[in-house]
């Protein structure tokens, strides 16, 4: 709010010297086309935060070669919105920071205090004058006899001189008793001022200066205008009674005597009376009125520059020409990793992968990692909810596996694996049909002559390419593995996706998949309202702090829940309570925006830290889902150089926080976290492109390596490196250096420009985006073309800044609103997009 009223004023400022220059260019003195002019500045200046960005020029541009750098710019990565497990830690040991943390001030709230107690304080000023002022001249007697103006005329003994207030004049007491010069100056003067609507005026350019008063543009505006005002109605007064020395005596002897209120026009008033009386007497002729007509060719005028101010300009820059191709078959392209893949339970998979003699896993939502292997011969995986350990050997030799984490043994059964027997001639008709893959998605499985068809709820429809007996991938990189039962008959399918890991999805009947579609369409079909209006749904507030209490107690009421997130809540009861209780009690929860997938999104203030809370709630006033992400406290973090990395050790007690990592390097990097003795631990490979999340605690080091294991820079999470980019030219580098850069990144502005129209479409250009950006976009496309739909033509981009972790920010203006974006651009790639609040 504050950036936009900075800018409108900004804008207003422009707008106003336009036209005081092009008054004064024209030597134009007459106070009448002042006034009309300056009327038409303050309701452009009133109106501005409303219609700027509205007025779009787009100029088509030629393509420039831009010469990229070897190492890119990065940006926010999208807060995917769809049911994941996103479960925290219980908090562990910390390290004590090599330097002194700061006192961390959010300054955009300071400043939206001030502004707001300022603003708020002339507003009530204002109010309460118009309320006073208002009483006065409803108490006031109307005056009798025979009147020498026809205007509402009323005497006030509360008044020392003559005021107006709308269209009444308030006179005092002694207004019979003056001569009959006297009185026709004031109701002439008076009555101009009512025939002028010169409060009205006033009364809007107070307004302006309430919500503008850090411009000295608007006290300017104000002031004027009531100069302008005077001008002309003492013109008007010296006109009817012909007498220029005894209107100035009339002048000098109210403002002697007469104290207006704030909302009221006084004839004379101390602080102008002198200038007014030497124009008076030094004029050679009075100002010519002006008609309506010539009124309406002067804001006809301005109109144009009123336009420039609130408007933009918007590039546009052609595709350039497709580059020759070889417009021959392609060969289709198989699977090729060694993967087993092990069931935990209902719908969570935990995979291990081979490549050569490297091992690799991965858990159902979270990412793939490099397995840690001990001496004693256990693999280790980190995963988000605890560390994952069991027997490397068991893998070789067993069907099945026992899984250790967070103390308890869990049993996991290997359901398939990869590569399989060869296909045989099977007919494909076994496969077709529907399977729950989500609570709110289906994975609908189609026949197409000799092939399959495979078409998921939120993404787009694909042919299956054969990989082996029961097994088929999509372009040889997502796998569906089709399981059977006792009978032999299937099941159950297996999804696995490169980002997200494999999860089971059991065959359901036509009936509960047209439910499930259903309530879907209907989440979909709400959620373009809500995004564009902000606000909270009834008692989520209220839910949320129930269930805080409720973990916090170790209780939790599951029958507030769904059933899917009742049974994600059980999983991680354990970890959730030892976290809220290491946050402390509850001081705040404010709402902060609805996310483009209708996710009301909460703020919460601990005791001993800070929180986000992501609720869905369902028609049934029950709690769909729930995303939570620790925050830390108001420790800063930093970056600490690889020289220090044997001397930070640990400490007990600290905020949970989660971190992401996004890895510009161009090649793999580790990440290492340090244990109290200063060891590495809980090793994890980050590919190129790639993100990387975990909830830790703050200043719990962690070491960030190149693929050799060779230091980079040691991360020390807190407020400023919850997201950090790792690029070359920013290692070792403290945080906030995005602030440096002021100009946005070449060719953001047209990506963005693409993907909002690909997304409009409902056919994004994934061939231009990282997998991680394609596969989140093919989660949110059906509720993001929504939200396009209903905000309309895009009408203007226009580059509001750069945010911590260097991305731009944007704000797009819609015909029906306008919505924030975030994009980060390396090579003509996408390497991350944001939709909507973030925080």
């Amino acid at each position: 709010m504050i950036a936009t009223l900075a800018e409108a004023a900004l804008r207003s400022l422009m707008l106003g010297g336009v036209v005081w220059f092009g008054l004064n260019l024209f030597r134009v003195r007459n106070p009448h086309v002042h006034m009309t002019a300056w009327v038409v500045v303050l309701l452009a200046s009133l109106a501005m935060p409303f219609v700027m960005h509205w007025p779009t020029l787009t100029i088509t541009r030629l393509p420039l070669p831009v010469s990229m750098p070897d190492d890119f710019l990065p940006a926010d990565m999208s807060t995917l919105e769809m049911p994941q497990p996103t479960p925290p830690v219980a908090p562990g040991p910390a390290i004590v920071p090599p330097a002194k943390s700061g006192f961390s001030i959010d300054w955009w709230l300071v400043a939206t205090i001030v502004y707001a107690g300022v603003a708020g304080l002339l507003l009530l000023r204002l109010a309460i004058g118009l309320c006073l002022t208002w009483r006065l001249a409803r108490v006031a007697k109307p005056m009798k006899g025979p009147l020498m103006i026809d205007a509402d005329v009323r005497v006030s003994c509360d008044v020392g001189g003559p005021v107006t207030f709308g269209s009444t004049i308030l006179v005092p007491p002694q207004f019979s008793g003056w001569d009959a010069k006297k009185r026709l100056a004031v109701l002439a003067h008076e009555g101009a001022h009512v025939a002028n609507r010169d409060f009205y005026v006033l009364l809007l350019a107070s307004l302006n200066r309430a919500v503008f008063w850090f411009s000295p543009f608007s006290w300017w505006q104000l002031a004027h205008l009531a100069e302008l005002a005077e001008i002309i109605s003492d013109a008007e007064a010296i006109e009817v009674i012909d007498d220029r020395l005894s209107y100035a005596e009339i002048l000098l002897e109210f403002a002697s005597t007469v104290r207006p209120r704030p909302v009221e026009l006084a004839m004379a008033r101390a602080s102008t009376v002198r200038a007014r009386v030497e124009r008076i007497i030094a004029a050679a002729a009075m100002p010519v009125a002006v008609g309506w007509r010539k009124r309406l060719w002067i804001a006809a005028a301005i109109v144009p520059a009123v336009i420039v101010s609130a408007g933009m300009i918007a590039y546009r820059t052609p595709d350039p020409a497709p580059l020759a191709a070889d417009t021959g078959e392609v060969p289709a392209q198989h699977y090729r990793p060694f993967v087993n893949f092990y069931a935990m339970g209902p719908a969570s998979v935990f995979a291990i992968f081979r490549d050569g003699d490297e091992l690799y896993g991965q858990l159902t939502g979270q990412r793939k990692l490099r397995l840690t292997v001990g001496s004693d011969g256990t693999a280790s995986y980190a995963a988000s909810s605890g560390e994952i350990t069991f027997p490397l050997d068991a893998e070789r030799r067993s069907a099945e596996l026992m899984l250790r984490m967070n103390g308890r043994d869990i049993r996991a059964v290997r359901v398939a694996e990869m590569p399989t027997a060869a296909a045989d001639s099977a007919s494909l008709d076994q496969y077709v049909g529907w399977y729950r893959v989500a609570p709110n998605r289906v994975l609908t499985v189609r026949r197409d002559g000799d092939r399959l068809q495979v078409h998921e709820t939120v993404q787009g429809r694909a042919a299956l390419l054969a990989e082996g007996a029961d097994v088929f991938s999509i372009h040889g990189d997502n796998l569906l593995i089709f399981l059977r039962d006792d009978q032999a008959k299937v099941s159950r399918v297996l999804v696995q996706n490169a980002v997200f890991g494999a999860r089971l999805a059991p065959r359901i009947d036509a009936a509960l998949a047209q439910a499930i579609e259903a309530d879907f369409a209907r989440r979909v079909a709400e959620v373009p309202d809500r995004f564009r209006e902000q606000v909270p749904v009834a008692g989520g507030k209220e839910m949320i702090l129930r269930g805080i209490e409720d973990l916090r107690l170790g209780t939790p009421n599951y029958d507030r829940m769904s059933a899917p997130l009742a049974a994600k809540v059980h999983r991680q009861v354990d970890e959730l309570h030892a976290t809220l209780v290491g946050l402390g009690p509850v001081e705040s929860l404010f709402f902060r925006g609805v996310g483009p997938g209708g996710y009301d999104i909460y703020g919460a203030k601990f005791e001993n830290g800070t929180a986000e809370f992501r609720l869905l709630l369902e028609p049934d006033g029950k709690a769909g889902d729930v995303i939570f992400r620790a925050d830390g406290n108001d420790e800063l973090g930093g970056i600490v150089s690889c020289a220090e990395e044997a001397n930070v050790r640990g400490r007990a007690g600290t905020s949970p926080v989660r971190i992401m990592v996004y890895n510009e390097m161009g090649d793999d990097i580790r990440v290492f976290n340090l244990d109290t003795d200063g060891n590495r631990k809980t090793q994890s490979v980050v590919r190129p492109n790639m993100s990387w999340a975990a909830t830790t605690t703050v200043n719990n080091p962690w070491v960030i390596a190149d693929k050799s294991g060779r230091c980079l820079e040691v991360l020390m999470p807190g407020r400023q490196t919850r997201f950090h980019n790792v690029e070359a030219s920013n290692i070792g580098a403290k945080p906030g250096r995005a602030a440096r850069r002021a100009v946005p990144i070449a060719n953001g502005e047209e990506m963005l420009r693409r993907y909002i129209e690909g997304v409009g479409k409902g056919q994004p250009d994934y061939e231009h985006m990282t997998s991680e950006v394609a596969d989140i976009t093919r989660q949110q496309l059906p509720f993001d073309q929504a939200i396009l739909a209903k905000l309309g033509a895009l009408r203007a981009v226009s580059f509001r800044g750069v945010t911590a972790l260097d991305s731009d920010i944007y704000i797009a203006q819609f015909a029906n609103g306008s919505a924030e974006w975030r994009i980060g651009v390396r090579n003509g790639t996408i390497t991350k997009i944001a939709l909507g609040p973030n925080f």
